[in-house]
């Protein structure tokens, strides 16, 4: 064992005794990373994760993070609870987490020694690989340090790519099975387009899936921000020709593929690299640095006829910048309930630049009046909500680049929520 490892367990053994009490226990949460490199990345990434979990569950009174030799740890402090009723919780977190394999939650009462599993009649951990007594195995070097770390990150980049795909097809089925959302589809209407209907847009989500999976993946294994732009554009324009073809040539979900794109990426990168929640939008920023070539490129897509025409940005301006509307809109997106919802979409209406709204509305006066419009409704008075839905269907116009803003929110929000501070 290196000794500077040694000096480094001591001195936390020590700081946990300064916060040991009769009326709270002490958790002490650190990773089971072997090998004498303790601070590899999935190292930052599984305290965090388990943290949270803890500071969720329980009542916590205290908590304080630290670096050192020994790996990253953390110590809470947990009130109203037995600390061998906790140390069985956790036990169970270890034993049947997908990651708890990879977690070590040490509980401790009033005493600087912490509960172990034999003092409760519980069986010892499993090895990683074989599954036999895992003491054993770390004694006997049963395992090289390679297998060891090998299966320590692929488990980590398993488990976020399957949480990555969850939280996408959730966010993108909760702003599509939101109702009554100013002439967008949903559930029960085609809204403002008869082109689309529900099925169909369901049928595009599921096309374009994995590509979001895929991007997160690029931009974990990144090291260079300023490439990843490029190195997507091909996952990008493949999720596109998916979408088309499962939808017979609709454009269902074009600029969601572009920002929510590039939101995986940016995540990916940020995961990796033990940042916190802010530098998503920080990465997105560095990505496209190069974005601004695109609008003096000669094409004709709407996004590039509104810069051209009214020096509106659109999307690509929201990316620029680091999403200051979903930013706006994180704020607000307290809860998942229509009202909320349509609160945040209703908000995003008003302060992004929607080039999807910009085309239907025909003109930029159109565009500011209706804007307008929509300040002065109140869409939590049923009537209102009614009324301004329905003119929205009238006029045939529909909020595709708020809707896709609205998709990027809940996603950001529920990333927020289970992997950061």
């Amino acid at each position: 064992m290196n000794n500077d490892i040694l000096t480094a367990r001591e001195k936390k053994l020590l700081e946990i005794n300064e916060y040991l009490s009769k009326n709270h226990v002490t958790v002490l949460v650190k990773a089971n990373i072997p090998g004498l490199d303790k601070n590899i990345p999935e190292a930052s990434f599984l305290v965090n994760l388990f943290s949270l979990c803890i500071q969720k569950s329980y009542e916590v009174k205290q908590i304080i993070s630290r670096d050192s030799v020994d790996g990253p740890y953390d110590i809470i402090t947990v009130k109203s609870i037995s600390a061998h009723q906790l140390k069985r919780n956790f036990v169970d977190i270890e034993n049947n987490h997908a990651l708890g394999r990879l977690i070590d939650l040490d509980v401790f009462d009033d005493q600087p020694i912490s509960i172990s599993r034999s003092s409760l009649n519980l069986k010892p951990r499993k090895c990683y690989v074989c599954h036999r007594d895992a003491h054993i195995c770390s004694r006997s070097k049963r395992h090289s340090i390679g297998i060891l770390l090998n299966y320590v990150t692929s488990e980590v980049k398993k488990y976020l790519l399957f949480q990555i795909e969850k939280m996408v097809q959730h966010s993108m089925m909760i702003e599509l099975n939101l109702n009554d959302k100013f002439g967008l589809v949903c559930k029960d209407s085609n809204g403002s387009h008869d082109d689309m209907d529900y099925h169909l847009m369901v049928r595009a989500q599921n096309a374009i899936l994995p590509y979001f999976v895929e991007l997160f993946s690029i931009g974990y294994e990144s090291k260079d921000l300023k490439t990843l732009l490029e190195v997507s554009r091909p996952i990008g324009i493949k999720a596109e020709e998916k979408m088309l073809e499962v939808t017979l040539g609709v454009n269902a979900y074009k600029g969601l593929i572009f920002i929510l794109g590039l939101s995986v990426l940016s995540l990916g990168y940020t995961i990796k690299h033990q940042q916190n929640f802010n530098h998503i939008f920080e990465n997105m920023i560095k990505i496209t640095h190069s974005i601004y070539d695109d609008f003096e490129k000669q094409q004709y897509t709407a996004g590039i006829t509104a810069y051209k025409k009214y020096q509106i940005y659109g999307i690509r301006g929201e990316v620029m910048h680091g999403m200051p509307s979903v930013k706006s809109a994180l704020l607000l997106l307290n809860d998942e309930s229509d009202d909320t919802l349509r609160n945040v979409l209703k908000t995003l209406i008003l302060i992004s630049e929607d080039t999807v709204f910009l085309k239907r509305a025909k003109s930029l006066d159109s565009y500011h009046q209706i804007k307008k419009l929509f300040k002065n409704t109140d869409i939590s008075d049923p009537e209102q909500l009614k009324k301004i839905n329905q003119m929205m269907i009238d006029q045939n116009l529909s909020f595709g680049g708020s809707a896709d803003l609205l998709i990027v929110t809940i996603f950001l929000k529920q990333i927020k929520m289970k992997f950061f501070k």
